[in-house]
């Protein structure tokens, strides 16, 4: 019951950040006429897939040395 109510909780912060979120961002975005709202948008997509990028490297850097440790002899 303790777990349902935990997560019940977890669901509304969350539903209220993004709210809270979405006010902001529109009102900042609103500032901007609507081409230049859509550039800084998409600038922002573009900065976040490159993270994403860097990310999945560094994750196929070590599943590789993962991979050489699982096949060393057994000491």
């Amino acid at each position: 019951m303790a777990e349902e109510e935990a997560r019940e909780q977890e669901t509304k912060f969350t539903d209220q950040m993004r709210d809270w979120r979405n006010t902001a961002t529109d009102k900042f975005l609103g500032l901007f006429p609507r081409r230049t709202a859509e550039h800084l948008v998409n600038a922002q997509k573009e900065g976040l897939l490159a993270i994403r990028s860097l990310l999945d490297r560094g994750i196929e850097i070590l599943e590789s040395d993962l991979k050489r440790v699982n096949e060393r002899p057994r000491h």
